[in-house]
């Protein structure tokens, strides 16, 4: 029997997330899984990403959990002939399993990219949701803690460490990455790549450059993405020539070896992609001290981490990493060597397996 999947997501913007999406479904669709994508909400760049690869996209200009939204799914799952309906974070599962009453045949999956857990109503229908799918996918193990928490017993909770394709940086590489974000000869840049929201932290990561590097034109800081918070780190970064929000630019990733740290203030995370490319650019990285970032990451070994919430602690972990090079070097290199445990392909490898199940 012909395995064909529609990954559901929210809107075609330009995260982490949604190139995961696009470039699971495209390296499955190589293996003989006939693939799309399916998204609620608007439109946006990810469009023209997943149809270069030869993806057949949909949007349904709808948003949360309605009547429309549901018939616009079952319409398209028809259409496509779907026997698997993979949907990616909270929202869209919640959608997703709603349809399954609509569409009996069809075999629900989720994945939860992040830490994520459901309250009030939702936590109910996520209760009757998981009676509905096949299969929760955590994307790293503390992820799966979080799931077991709320998810009724016998609930399927299988960890599926999220990928990122690797390859090595090389010197022409980090020269054009540099000239492309106009790095000065000589600077220490820093970066982070992501969406500008609350819950990244962007705003730590600010105040912690200002408190070190306020006014000096040799370390630059480079926010590299878009999001709500926009505007409120442009107020904040008036005045200080070294602050950089370039807005959004595709295939960021390029841009990592141009930089000499990589730095995520997240509150929050669950397998984070943009880091996992930095340390596949070899790039020692700064972050808060979570349990899903010591998943990847080793305090003093290929990272320096920060307690939630301690900014004279996150500014002085940052210091260091600006003004000691040799601990760069020393972080960026085993990063790099440990980068290798978070290649995409047993990542496609496990999706594959779990898509053909009883098909």
């Amino acid at each position: 029997m012909a395995v064909r999947v529609a990954h559901l997501i929210h809107g075609l913007s330009l995260g982490g997330l949604e190139q995961l999406v696009v470039q699971l479904a495209s390296r499955t669709q190589k293996r003989g899984i006939e693939s799309s994508i399916l998204a609620l909400g608007e439109d946006g760049p990810v469009r023209e990403l997943a149809q270069k690869q030869g993806l057949d996209v949909e949007l349904l200009p709808v948003a949360g959990l309605s009547l429309q939204a549901l018939l616009g799914i079952r319409r398209a799952l028809e259409k496509r002939g779907a026997t698997h309906l993979h949907a990616h974070d909270l929202g869209p599962w919640l959608n997703a399993a709603a349809v399954r009453a609509l569409r009996p045949s069809t075999r629900v999956l989720a994945t939860f990219h992040e830490q994520r857990t459901p309250e009030g109503n939702k936590r109910k229908a996520a209760s009757v949701a998981a009676r509905a799918s096949d299969a929760l996918v955590a994307c790293g193990d503390k992820v799966r803690q979080d799931i077991l928490g709320w998810a009724p017993g016998g609930t399927r909770v299988p960890v599926i460490a999220n990928g990122v394709p690797l390859s090595e940086s090389t010197p022409a590489q980090r020269q054009a990455a540099r000239a492309g974000l106009q790095v000065p000869e000589g600077a220490v840049a820093i970066g982070y790549v992501g969406g500008l929201r609350e819950i990244k932290g962007p705003d730590k990561l600010l105040q912690a450059f200002l408190d070190k590097f306020a006014d000096r034109a040799d370390v630059r800081l480079y926010l590299i993405g878009t999001g709500p918070m926009e505007p409120e780190l442009r107020r904040a970064a008036v005045g200080h020539a070294n602050v950089h929000l370039t807005g959004l630019i595709p295939n960021a990733a390029s841009l990592l070896p141009g930089l000499d740290v990589y730095a995520q203030t997240s509150l929050s995370e669950g397998r984070s992609l943009s880091m996992l490319d930095a340390m596949a650019a070899g790039l020692p990285t700064l972050a808060h001290d979570l349990l899903p970032i010591r998943e990847i990451h080793e305090n003093e070994v290929t990272a320096l981490l920060a307690p939630l919430g301690d900014r004279a602690a996150l500014a002085a972990a940052l210091a260091k990493l600006v003004t000691d090079a040799a601990l760069r070097a020393r972080l960026g290199t085993e990063a790099r060597k440990r980068a290798q445990k978070h290649s995409i392909e047993p990542m496609v490898d496990a999706y594959e397996a779990l898509y053909r199940e009883r098909s």
